[in-house]
């Protein structure tokens, strides 16, 4: 089977393709009365091979046993009436990487809504025992395994008419999710992702992250947001509070993180992200430029389980340390601090350290904005924040 998806004609690199069909072997398509393995891997082939070479497809089909031919012509002949045109299908036509990803999410989709659905309808086990029943003298058990898989396939191509709508929301959202990708990276987005990311990219599109990423990116860009005067050598310092309570918000963090990013390079700010759990974990920082996106990676790694209460103060600290390296030059600069109600554990309000922190801020004009995820009932007074907003604020800017 790996060689016959193989043979089909693009333009990746052996490596490439190899390690793109390893991803599509790992989702453990398993045996399954119903339909087997190799015809799922068929089916995914056919559809890549329809985004790959458009109407030429029939010269590509392996000949095989004549009835497996004219099924899966049958079934491209279906994806094709149904979106070549409509689809814009030039839009496919830049990446095969992006045909892949495409293609491997309309089958995986297929697999996990539809043919559930089918073996509901399909009533195997009666199927099983009429055959079994009818055949019983006249054939072995693979002979009529063999038939009753005949007979499935048939339902399930005759159904396929009636699926048009459950398919026009696959595809709706594959555009929807993978268009958001180029938005946020860049067109050639696709031939950058390492291959070490490309099973974390995939459970990603599924999940629909980018496409919310997008969004709460979106929300950020808007002058009142993220203007804080357009010195050159301004500096946004981004802590994030990764432990796993924070989990639940991870995509509004990373659209922030991408809003911030950009800006800073479009105004030529430096960018500094830092993430922390009981103490500074991992420092990433991004002067003048934007975030690579195999790095974007590392904005997700796995959210600590937090052992002790967190240092804010420290992380506080650490911050100004990098505005002070960052500010020698500088007018202002501005914090964003992305926690939640673990920040009234171990609450930092030391005289001393108040009062150096109030003129610090003065003297560098600095600005601390607090975005809380917390629970809002123990939200309290942030002393050292100029602003504190909540998600739902975050979702009216405009």
């Amino acid at each position: 089977m790996e060689e016959l998806l193989l043979k089909n004609p693009s333009s990746l690199s052996d490596e490439r393709k190899e390690a793109l069909l390893d991803l599509l072997y790992s989702e453990h398509c398993n045996d399954s009365i119903l339909l087997k393995s190799d015809d799922f891997y068929l089916f995914f082939h056919d559809i890549w091979s329809l985004f790959e070479i458009g109407e030429k497809y029939e010269s590509e089909i392996v000949e095989e046993d004549i009835r497996l031919k004219e099924w899966r012509i049958f079934l491209l002949e279906f994806f094709s009436a149904r979106n070549l045109e409509k689809l814009h299908f030039e839009y496919l036509t830049n990446s095969s990487v992006k045909k892949f990803f495409v293609a491997l999410y309309i089958w995986k989709k297929i697999k996990k809504d539809y043919f559930y659905d089918m073996r509901k309808v399909l009533k195997i086990e009666k199927l099983k025992n009429e055959y079994e029943k009818e055949f019983a003298d006249s054939q072995d058990t693979r002979d009529i395994y063999h038939e009753i898989h005949l007979k499935i396939q048939s339902y399930w191509y005759m159904n396929l008419f009636k699926f048009n709508s459950i398919y026009d929301r696959i595809l709706e959202e594959v555009l929807e999710e993978t268009k958001a990708v180029e938005l946020l990276f860049g067109d050639n987005i696709w031939e950058t992702i390492s291959n070490d990311n490309l099973r974390k990219f995939m459970s990603y599109i599924e999940s629909r992250h980018f496409s919310e990423v997008l969004f709460w990116k979106s929300k950020f860009q808007t002058e009142q947001f993220l203007k804080v005067g357009l010195d050159p050598n301004s500096t946004y310092v981004f802590c994030v509070q990764k432990d796993i309570s924070m989990k639940r918000s991870l995509t509004l963090q990373n659209g922030l993180a991408l809003a911030v990013s950009e800006f800073s390079q479009k105004h030529e700010h430096n960018f500094v992200f830092l993430s922390f759990i009981k103490a500074i974990d991992q420092e990433m920082i991004s002067h003048k430029e934007t975030i690579d996106f195999n790095h974007y990676f590392e904005l997700d790694k796995s959210f600590g389980l937090k052992t002790e209460p967190i240092n804010y103060k420290g992380v506080i600290n650490y911050a100004f340390t990098m505005l002070k390296l960052e500010l020698s030059h500088s007018n202002s600069g501005k914090i964003y601090l992305i926690c939640n109600e673990l920040l009234f554990d171990d609450f930092p309000n030391e005289e001393d350290w108040i009062s150096a922190v109030t003129h610090y801020k003065k003297l560098k004009k600095i600005e601390i904005v607090v975005i809380y995820m917390g629970d809002k009932t123990k939200l309290q007074q942030i002393w050292f924040a100029d602003k504190i907003l909540i998600p739902k604020q975050l979702a009216q800017f405009k």
